[in-house]
């Protein structure tokens, strides 16, 4: 019999302290603590550093020299960003200069120019790129 008390007793510690442990593990507590230097502001108070641009985007001058020919040649005139979005198209003579600025995504590093079967590409340096239509063939076809 006095086992049985013993077995009991012994339960009955194992069941409170099983109890104890779920009670305090349930208290409510925050998951993060306060954001920031504890200057609590509304949104309405919030400034942006001096320093910082909104804008998503840059002007970007794009020039191509033309080149003159004996006769007229016109082809459609295309540039696109690197990824490949065109963000022109237009026909433009082979003879004449083009300039245009565009808004271009801030990213954008480097524009290609397509011009029937010319392609170049070039970056973007102090919010402008060039072009020229002179192809480079190389010296392969030159014997020595």
């Amino acid at each position: 019999m006095k086992n049985s008390e013993n077995f009991t007793g012994i339960r009955l510690i194992i069941f409170l302290g099983l109890s104890m442990g779920i009670l305090v593990s349930c208290v409510d507590q925050p998951i993060e603590g306060p954001v920031g230097t504890g200057n609590s502001q509304d949104i309405e108070h919030l400034q942006a550093s001096s320093f910082f641009d909104w804008k998503t985007t840059e002007q970007v001058t794009v020039l191509v020299k033309g080149l003159s020919a004996d006769i007229d040649i016109s082809r459609t005139l295309t540039f696109e960003t690197e990824n490949g979005n065109e963000f022109y198209a237009g026909v433009q003579q082979m003879g004449a200069d083009f300039e245009m600025t565009f808004d271009l995504p801030a990213n954008v590093k480097e524009v290609t120019m397509i011009y029937g079967a010319i392609e170049k590409k070039e970056e973007i340096t102090n919010k402008q790129v060039s072009f020229d239509f002179i192809i480079d063939r190389g010296n392969d076809d030159i014997e020595p």
